[in-house]
């Protein structure tokens, strides 16, 4: 019995024992469970919040470009906002502020390798957030270099995607840059003279509009550090490749980068900008308003204060790719600078001369600000500027129009000077245009070879699957017989927004227009930013340097 006793007691005791281990490993088991749970729970949150600062980074770096484009700020401001912080909003809930600061005092002048000179300075970035349940906060810095590039330091810029597919040769020197993608064919040689073609997107070796279609041409790009100059051919190589990224800068040696390399979309001004009561609306020291020449709020009047037919009216040209009439309002700017016969013999005589009473009405500030008149559905509103052979002003001209512009014959021809046009559209009409024909066949309208001296921003319309928008090489509207005769054009091609007025399709031949014999150049005395057409805009980059957690 007593060993019964026993075996029972000890049977007892080690089932003591067995319940005792396994509560206190499954206790050590639950607690692990938790730590565990926790342990993540509380990595969820670093990440969180981690994410959501850097969202506020870039939102803030973003924010920081584009008011700086659109003219809301400084370039060189030392705070950004000036007082308060950049709000971000997320919409799992949340937000980040955020902060810019310099980081040195002056901005300075780097020059590229191709000779242009870009303006940096260094921003100090910092985003602080603080997560939606209010357990966990995180700030990050971030150093940047803002780096202005204007605008017309390019010989083409564009914020979509740009095409160039010229029918016959063409060659243009200068910087090319695209901030959506870029195509490039042609039925015959099309060189691209420079060692800087860059897209923040792709490069394609094709058509947009038709991506199938053959172009059988030869495209060629300049080697970058060649000298002689090398022109390697595309032959095919393109975005489209596996081995692009490698095989594209061992053929260009650099000139040619694409997104996959590194390269950016710059922030730009929008379209708002041209807009009645937008930037260049309240920057204009001279305005033209209904078919008025304002100044200072002050209507100038013909006769008394500028000679007579400075700006005049009429709804006789008829634009042959819009369909439309055109009201238009044309402005002769030599008489706007005060040319005018004082003693009718016939010769006008400049301000100051021979009893020439009338001074120089250029604007002081070199800004110049022509909107259309009131137009009804049947017409197109338009500003046409004449005679503008000489641009009298030592600081050169520019004119913004919120809608399209033409350019009629020689511009800018004489003692060149920084010169620019902004508007909806830019069409150009050579030296023999008469408005009486504009509605008569092409064989009416013979052009006559003409030279323009000047940079453009302007609209274009968007290629679709079924149609092409004309391209680079029709970026200036045309509205002649151009065969065989040249247009010469030095400046600098930019598109940043698509026309809002002059929305018509792009048609070759009757008509419409004939193509000329294209004679277009980079006017490199942009490269220096020193002689820019007055207000000319910027394209702002910003590099990304260090970056650090308080």
């Amino acid at each position: 019995m007593a060993t019964h006793k026993n075996a029972n007691g000890q049977t007892i005791v080690l089932a003591y024992v067995a319940v005792v281990v396994v509560t206190v490993l499954g206790g050590a088991l639950l607690n692990h469970g938790f730590t565990t749970n926790r342990d993540a729970a509380v990595q969820q949150l670093q990440a969180d919040v981690l994410y959501m600062a850097e969202g506020g980074l870039e939102d803030a770096i973003g924010r920081f470009a584009n008011a700086i484009a659109n003219f809301q700020i400084d370039p060189n401001v030392v705070q950004y906002p000036a007082a308060g912080v950049l709000t971000t909003t997320f919409t799992g809930g949340g937000s980040a502020s955020s902060t810019v600061s310099e980081a040195e005092p002056s901005p300075r002048a780097v020059a590229d390798p191709d000779g242009v000179s870009i303006f940096e300075k260094a921003y100090r970035v910092r985003a602080t957030v603080q997560h939606p349940t209010g357990a966990l906060s995180i700030t990050l810095n971030q150093i940047v270099k803002r780096r202005i590039i204007y605008t017309f330091q390019h010989a083409v810029f564009y914020d979509g995607d740009l095409e160039w597919l010229p029918g016959p040769d063409m060659t243009l020197s200068g910087r090319v840059h695209s901030n959506g993608d870029i195509y490039l064919g042609t039925h015959a040689i099309l060189t691209v003279d420079s060692q800087y073609l860059r897209t923040a997107g792709n490069l394609y070796n094709r058509r947009k509009d038709d991506p199938g279609a053959p172009m059988g041409g030869v495209v060629q790009i300049k080697k970058a550090g060649t000298n002689p100059a090398q022109f390697p051919t595309m032959s095919g190589l393109d975005s489209d490749d596996a081995t692009w990224a490698a095989d594209s800068q061992s053929r260009w040696g650099g000139t040619v980068k694409s997104g996959v390399h590194g390269v950016t979309a710059r922030a730009v001004p929008v379209i708002g900008s041209i807009a009645p009561g937008g930037f260049y609306d309240q920057r204009a020291d001279l305005k033209v308003i209904n078919g008025q020449l304002v100044q200072g709020g002050v209507v100038l009047v013909e006769g008394r204060d500028l000679p007579p037919g400075t700006v005049m009216t009429a709804d006789d040209f008829y634009n042959n790719r819009e369909r439309k009439h055109v009201r238009m309002t044309t402005i002769d700017l030599r008489k706007l600078a005060g040319h005018f016969d004082a003693n009718n013999d016939g010769v006008e005589d400049p301000p100051g001369r021979n009893g020439n009473r009338f001074t120089n009405r250029l604007p002081a500030n070199g800004l110049l600000y022509a909107n259309g008149r009131a137009t009804p559905a049947t017409h197109q509103p338009g500003v046409r500027l004449i005679r503008g052979a000489e641009i009298a002003r030592a600081g050169g001209l520019t004119v913004v129009s919120p809608v399209p512009v033409y350019l009629q014959g020689d511009y800018n021809t004489v003692s060149k000077k920084p010169t620019a046009v902004i508007a909806d559209a830019v069409n150009l009409l050579s030296n023999n245009w008469r408005d009486s024909t504009s509605l008569s066949g092409l064989e009416r309208r013979p052009a006559s070879s003409t030279t323009v001296n000047a940079a453009f921003i302007a609209g274009i319309t968007e290629t679709t699957p079924s149609r092409y928008n004309g391209g680079l090489e029709n970026y200036p509207r045309f509205h002649e017989n151009w065969t065989n005769k040249t247009l010469s054009i030095t400046g600098s091609f930019v598109s940043l927004w698509n026309s809002q007025i002059a929305t018509g399709n792009w048609v070759y031949g009757n008509p419409q227009y004939t193509a000329p014999l294209r004679n277009w150049n980079y006017d490199a005395s942009f490269s220096s930013g020193t002689s820019l057409p007055p207000f000319t805009p910027y394209a702002v980059e910003m590099v990304k340097g260090a970056w650090w957690k308080e």
